[in-house]
């Protein structure tokens, strides 16, 4: 176990790596409870504790995330495939892109990860640094904790201790999808051909150079399931 903080910086980040054997989720759970069990500073800081997390059929991160109580939860995987990441929690929340972008420049850490979702206006969006990820990265995976705090490590820490304790270390079952009720999308197909008729009208007049169009869709559902 090893602990680095750079003396210039402001927000006394620290990284501590635990390489071990983790045969399940409660084994990981239970080693990052160990981490939190030095001494932290009555300062504001920036801590981050890894244990590592050998890749198996047996856990499936969005079941795991779905079984708990905790949000915001969020879930991303690259193209390619070879990242995935699912959180839960958040230490800190942003509700713009530069906010979130500040934070990581101040905090000075490459591997700090922002989750959300940011709106087509950089000023509008829901982000946040999560508490809990699980990520993988080609062949390898860590559960990660991460610690922040504008005034006192030691009371995030605290915080993070009742976290993890109210986690629970079984997945949700993955069911039959009940029957569709009702289908309902805004815009419907005649608002979408009108949309896509114009929007292509203003690329044409060069008033602009590409547009994105969405639409929403509303399922409703005979019971309630997790995707």
């Amino acid at each position: 176990m090893g602990t680095a903080i750079p003396p210039s910086n402001p927000y006394n980040v620290g990284f501590t790596t635990v390489e071990v054997c983790v045969l399940s989720v409660s084994t990981a759970l239970a080693r990052l409870q160990d981490g939190l069990g030095e001494s932290f500073p009555d300062l504001p800081g920036t801590r981050i504790i890894d244990v590592a997390f050998p890749l198996n059929d047996a856990f499936d991160p969005l079941l795991w995330c779905g079984q708990q109580a905790q949000w915001p939860q969020f879930y991303w995987q690259q193209r390619n495939g070879d990242e995935e990441l699912a959180t839960l929690g958040a230490v800190k929340t942003f509700f713009s892109l530069d906010a979130a972008n500040r934070f990581l420049r101040q905090a000075g850490r490459q591997d700090l990860r922002i989750c959300g979702l940011n709106a087509f206006e950089p000023q509008q969006g829901s982000l946040a640094l999560p508490r809990l990820e699980w990520r993988r990265c080609g062949g390898r995976a860590v559960l990660r904790l991460v610690l922040h705090s504008d005034i006192s490590l030691r009371e995030d820490a605290a915080t993070a201790r009742a976290f993890l304790a109210s986690l629970t270390t079984t997945q949700a079952t993955p069911g039959a999808i009940p029957p569709l009720l009702s289908e309902r999308h805004s815009s419907d197909y005649p608002q979408w051909q009108a949309m896509i008729a114009r929007a292509t009208k203003a690329i044409s007049a060069g008033e602009m150079d590409k547009v994105v169009l969405a639409r929403a869709t509303d399922l409703q559902f005979a019971a309630r399931w997790t995707p």
